[in-house]
């Protein structure tokens, strides 16, 4: 009796085999370039407010600079008049707080700067 041992492929169907390993090998890294060059788009368009909303949001931030920091009723009309999700208008404000952190801590080193010479008192009188 003969035993059943492995089928060998024969070699029509070897080269059958390598030549659909290498499409697959072909396709494969195509659609990794693809899937790459879309990420890459979509994090660079991701980055990117358009500019009418970020005028509104400047808006809001110059007419409160003085407390730059949004209530939620004001961020829920902020998402009304950008249409940007929650998170969006959360991050942006965040940002700009970063973005304009140094110019605001020279506004206070300097008005710190100009009260030194001044006494306690001095201080009380002029409010």
């Amino acid at each position: 009796m003969m035993g059943f041992g492995p089928l060998m492929p024969t070699e029509s169907e070897r080269s059958l085999m390598e030549r659909v390993r290498q499409e697959l090998k072909i396709e494969l890294k195509q659609s990794r370039i693809e899937d790459v060059r879309e990420e890459i788009l979509r994090k660079r368009r991701a980055g990117k407010l358009p500019g009418d909303t970020t005028s509104v949001l400047k808006a809001w931030w110059q007419q409160h600079s003085k407390w730059p920091y949004p209530t939620e009723d004001d961020k829920a009309k902020l998402v009304e008049e950008t249409g940007l999700q929650l998170k969006q208008i959360n991050n942006w404000f965040i940002n700009q707080g970063k973005r304009n952190w140094h110019s605001n801590s020279q506004s206070v080193t300097s008005l710190k700067s100009k009260r030194k010479g001044k006494t306690d008192t001095d201080l009380l009188h002029a409010c």
